[in-house]
């Protein structure tokens, strides 16, 4: 009988969405428990349970086409009861497809929340939180502003400069030596403003920007400021300095706060590191001539995940998605800057 196979066809479906809100909950509760990124895995394997992570919404699909053929059936005879009827029950059926469809946000959700986590945990990141170095908890709004006055590529935006995302953590190189660091993604914000017919000024547009970059707390280098851009610094890092290398002057735009110390400081050895670091990077280098805090600011995302979630229908999927997901970025610098710094 056609109605009994509706039947069985509406009770399959309610049992295989039903694993898939289990298989939800189960992670909500994994992503909480978990104290590491092996803790994640680990949990999603083996799964014991069927892996589904996708609902099943055919039913819902072939109830709205349906309803859509009954609805048109009036353009052919509008003045026929039978019609009439059918219209009606092809909104009925559009209405009941709408409301039985189920949406993939709650596995989006999830899964981004498993991608936040696992990021933490394998990177170490303390996201939103304030660095070790700051033995003093602060508002967030102080010790960003504290961290922003520092340095003079943070007044980039005529509206507004804000630090939306950032993290603190811990770098290790390879001699055991540990750096307190703050990743950070700086957001800017300009306007655009003509004249009108009037000769008054007015605001177009706004222009929002991003950077990425790091602090590295209680650094022995001070005093100098090294960029790849053609622009200037301004006080305290007042003075130019052309080394020897005609290519690192073509490359490189270097400035320090104190001649005599630049003088010491950029020796052969210390220009082949500023020449490496900067190989595969654009950006400001900037170390404080007083603070011993070093901030590097650039245009690579340091948060970009190198494979995003994308056709996630199982647990497999999701668990390979977690294995293998890498921030390059952020990894290239580490390594780099860990090494530039020994």
């Amino acid at each position: 009988m056609p109605l009994d196979a509706v039947k069985y066809s509406i009770h399959i479906r309610r049992k295989k969405n039903e694993r898939v809100f289990n298989n939800i909950a189960r992670l909500w509760e994994i992503a909480r428990q978990a104290q590491t990124h092996q803790d994640i895995l680990d949990a999603l394997h083996p799964w014991n349970a069927p892996i589904v992570l996708k609902f099943e919404n055919v039913l819902p699909l072939l109830l709205a086409a349906a309803g859509l053929f009954f609805i048109l059936l009036i353009f052919i005879h509008p003045g026929n009861i039978w019609i009439q009827i059918s219209l009606i029950s092809g909104f009925f059926m559009i209405f009941w497809a709408y409301i039985s469809y189920e949406e993939s946000k709650p596995i989006d959700e999830v899964i981004e929340y498993l991608e936040q986590q696992s990021i933490a945990k394998k990177y170490n990141l303390a996201f939103q939180q304030q660095p070790q170095h700051f033995s003093v908890p602060l508002q967030p709004v102080l010790f960003i502003a504290h961290l922003k006055r520092l340095f003079p590529v943070f007044n980039q935006g005529s509206i507004s400069n804000d630090f939306p995302y950032y993290a603190s953590t811990q770098w290790t190189d390879d001699e055991g030596k540990q750096h307190q660091v703050m990743v950070f993604q700086y957001h800017y914000v300009n306007e655009i403003r003509i004249r009108n017919k009037d000769g008054n000024e007015v605001q177009v547009s706004e222009v929002h920007k991003d950077l990425w970059g790091v602090f590295v707390f209680d650094v022995e280098v001070h005093g100098v400021a090294v960029t790849t851009a053609n622009k200037e610094f301004y006080y305290p890092y007042s003075f130019p300095w052309h080394t020897s290398d005609i290519q690192v002057n073509q490359k490189l735009n270097i400035f320090g706060s104190d001649e005599m110390q630049m003088a010491k400081l950029l020796t052969p050895a210390f220009v082949l590191r500023l020449d490496e670091f900067f190989a595969q990077r654009q950006g400001d280098l900037i170390f404080h001539p007083d603070s011993h805090i070093l901030c590097f600011l650039g245009t690579a995302d340091l948060f970009h995940i190198s494979s995003r979630a994308k056709n996630i229908h199982d647990i497999s999927a999701l668990r390979g998605h977690l294995r293998t997901f890498k921030l390059p970025y952020l990894e290239s610098l580490q390594r780099d800057l860990t090494q530039f710094l020994k």
